[in-house]
């Protein structure tokens, strides 16, 4: 007997419809890929930040060559569209999170609603664009967790600036992320992979025995400027990225112990030391950049040695000259043994 699913509910941007298929076209489902999505559900409930892709049915229907169907493969009449998300990406999400809800009701759990994120298509239509997903499908990475958390998270500003400049496929002048923790946190593992995930989940905490705060200790101001002085300086992502950089920088901080000292310092950098921080091929060098940042400091070192040293000159002007007289003679004018003339004075015998 074949396997009746209940109907599953998807929300997306705060609009709650049933879950509709493409008929013919959404990829046939792999049970056994849905046992494992289910599995996971059960235990750590579902991925809030794994977002199912959906168009609204109706507008998919609109060029007529789509015929929608329920999770259970039943016609959807078009009068009824309105009522459905049509799942572009997601559909073994789906029937999991069908297959879930019939559980939670058996152990009085709450159902899952899914999230979703509505997809504009430019010039591919629907067919082509689940058939490239099915093609390109593949293992959420680093960025896609990133993207996630900060889905979940949207006025989180730290999850929200690492979105913006991860390294991915979509931004690929965007930095990795151990240049990001550095940047933003001081510590290249400050935050991971397997950490973005947890925050995927839902979590805000993680430990088994002492529980610590998933989201590092960060500083958004400094690594924001960090970044700033250097593009001013004339330097491209793909060069903050390399993390030579921002490790002088960092170093320069641990060692003065004045964040104001390394912004003073990167700022000093001239046009000929960034040249000279490039090898012949015109990348950022690494060798380079030490031995370049070592002559920038004694530099910059000597410069502050010459503000502080004070050159004392002997006092010529005619008023310093008049003070020092005044004072000369309040000094001794109680002294009844000494008489002043106009060639100075003279002590009485």
């Amino acid at each position: 007997m074949k396997k009746i699913y209940l109907d599953v509910k998807v929300v997306a941007n705060n609009e709650v419809r049933n879950v509709a298929f493409a008929q013919g076209i959404n990829r046939t489902i792999n049970l056994n890929n849905v046992e494992k999505i289910l599995a996971i559900m059960k235990v750590k409930g579902y991925r809030k930040a794994e977002m199912v892709q959906v168009i609204k049915a109706e507008e998919a229907i609109k060029t007529g060559d789509i015929v929608l169907v329920d999770i259970n493969d039943k016609e959807i009449a078009p009068s009824e569209a309105a009522n459905y998300f049509l799942v572009v990406d997601g559909q073994h999400r789906t029937v999991a999170a069908s297959l879930y809800n019939e559980w939670a009701r058996d152990n009085k759990q709450n159902e899952i609603v899914v999230p979703a994120i509505i997809v504009e298509l430019q010039d591919e239509t629907i067919a082509e664009y689940i058939n490239d997903i099915n093609i390109t499908k593949k293992e959420w990475g680093t960025p896609d967790y990133v993207r996630g958390a900060a889905n979940i998270n949207p006025e989180n500003e730290f999850l929200k600036r690492y979105n913006e400049l991860i390294k991915s496929e979509s931004n690929p002048n965007g930095y990795p992320i151990s240049t990001l923790n550095l940047i933003f946190c001081g510590s290249n593992n400050a935050i991971s992979k397997s950490d973005f995930s947890l925050l995927c989940s839902g979590k805000e905490e993680k430990g088994k025995k002492t529980k610590k705060p998933i989201i590092p200790a960060h500083n958004m101001e400094v690594g924001n400027k960090f970044i700033k002085i250097c593009k001013d300086k004339g330097f491209k992502d793909a060069d903050i990225a390399k993390r030579y950089l921002i490790t002088e920088f960092n170093n320069i901080k641990i060692t003065t112990s004045s964040v104001d000292e390394a912004y003073k310092i990167f700022q000093s950098i001239t046009a000929n030391d960034k040249t000279a921080m490039f090898n012949s091929n015109s990348n950022l060098d690494e060798n380079l950049v030490i031995s370049q940042f070592k002559e920038i400091k004694e530099r910059h070192n000597a410069k502050q040695v010459n503000k502080t040293t004070i050159v004392m000159q002997p006092s010529s002007t005619k008023e310093e000259m008049t003070d020092e007289e005044t004072t000369t003679y309040a000094e001794v004018e109680e002294a009844e043994d000494m008489i002043g003339t106009p060639k100075g004075l003279i002590r009485l015998k």
